[in-house]
């Protein structure tokens, strides 16, 4: 979001994040017992399927709970206090995934106007007056939280597309499992089972490349945006 007025810091080389979706993937497969996404039709019980896609969830989730606030904390560093630019590529995000981190961190609302700033000290007064806590070597914390985040929203994304292949597959025959059953084998709760057996499969291969920065977190934090 460069702006007229504003003198900006050097840019942030992002990581590899193509490499980080992909390495992403193939631990889902690994993680699955499954070589290839082909080997869903072939050899994947979804019995078996539902639990380990549920557990990488869970294990996703805990991981962007643990590492997005201090990831967002650093953006809020980067862009307010040293007028970084090209920060949500250095994070990872598109733009308004980038814009919803730092409205999320400043209104609690992902989707909150952020305010407009047309000079280097206006970006710290509105950091200041808004609670926005400085933060130490913020570059190097952030470089070390974003591929994170990055990494389990990538997971998560694969992960819930083959939970819900298993989940409408335990859903017909020859198993004809209930949402409470579903819900009660893997651990998840009823109404993220009702949702998944309701959703329309997905017109790509299970396993395919996640959009950069989408998912049910994304921005708040989420592959969700942020």
């Amino acid at each position: 979001m460069p702006k007229a007025g504003i003198n900006y810091g050097k840019r942030i080389k992002a990581p590899n994040y193509t490499q980080i979706a992909e390495d992403a993937k193939a631990q889902v497969l690994k993680d699955l017992g499954l070589e290839r996404p082909e080997d869903l039709v072939a050899k994947a019980r979804p019995d078996n399927l539902v639990v380990k896609a549920a557990e990488i969830l869970r294990q996703a989730d805990a991981e962007i709970a643990a590492y997005l606030d201090d990831r967002d904390q650093a953006l809020a560093q980067l862009w307010f206090y040293e007028q970084r630019l090209g920060l949500a590529g250095s994070a990872g995000l598109t733009n308004m995934g980038y814009r919803h981190a730092l409205a999320r961190l400043m209104f609690g609302d992902k989707r909150h106007p952020l305010p407009d700033a047309r000079s280097n000290e206006e970006l710290v007064r509105i950091a200041e007056e808004s609670g926005i806590q400085r933060v130490e070597n913020a570059e190097a914390k952030l470089l070390e939280t974003a591929p994170i985040v990055y990494a389990a929203r990538a997971r998560r994304d694969v992960a819930v597309r083959y939970m819900q292949e298993a989940v409408l597959a335990l859903s017909q025959s020859p198993y004809d499992w209930t949402p409470e059953q579903i819900a009660d084998h893997c651990g998840e709760p009823r109404d993220r089972i009702y949702k998944q057996r309701a959703a329309r499969p997905s017109p790509r291969r299970p396993g395919g490349r996640p959009r950069r920065g989408a998912g049910p977190c994304a921005g708040c934090g989420s592959p969700g945006p942020a």
